[in-house]
């Protein structure tokens, strides 16, 4: 996300953030989110929450410069304030790390690992059943 140069009143340079482009980067990520590790919310800050331990400490530290420029953005004061580089590098370590992520593979480790637990459970089910069997001595 580039931010467009402006001239302030005192003839300095600032950076604005483009809120436009904003808008669409956070909704970009807030779609990423859903696709990648399911988590749902009304908001971008719900969602980074609702991602808990799936996220590491850098994309959640990412995730507190986001909340904190989106809650800014809509403030025309505040918004001159954003420090865009670190907003467009918050951008950058999240959908990294959302890249990284192949959701198909998720999904398909958590039914493996459902099926394992079942079997084993099977399994013991069956071994308590014959020593039962054997103990009273039907076997």
């Amino acid at each position: 996300m580039r931010g467009m140069v402006t001239v302030d009143c005192m003839g300095r340079a600032a950076t604005v953030i483009d809120q436009d482009r904003f808008a669409r980067d956070i909704a970009a990520l807030k779609d990423k989110l859903r696709a990648k590790l399911g988590v749902r919310g009304a908001d971008l800050r719900t969602r980074l929450r609702r991602a808990g331990r799936r996220l590491p400490k850098s994309g959640h530290q990412a995730g507190v410069v986001l909340t904190e420029a989106e809650r800014r953005m809509p403030h025309p004061k505040l918004r001159i304030r954003l420090d865009v580089a670190r907003i467009d590098a918050a951008l950058a370590e999240i959908n990294d790390h959302l890249d990284g992520i192949d959701a198909k593979d998720r999904r398909k480790g958590a039914l493996l690992g459902m099926a394992g637990g079942l079997v084993f459970n099977l399994m013991l089910v069956v071994v308590a059943l014959i020593a039962i069997l054997r103990w009273r001595g039907l076997i």
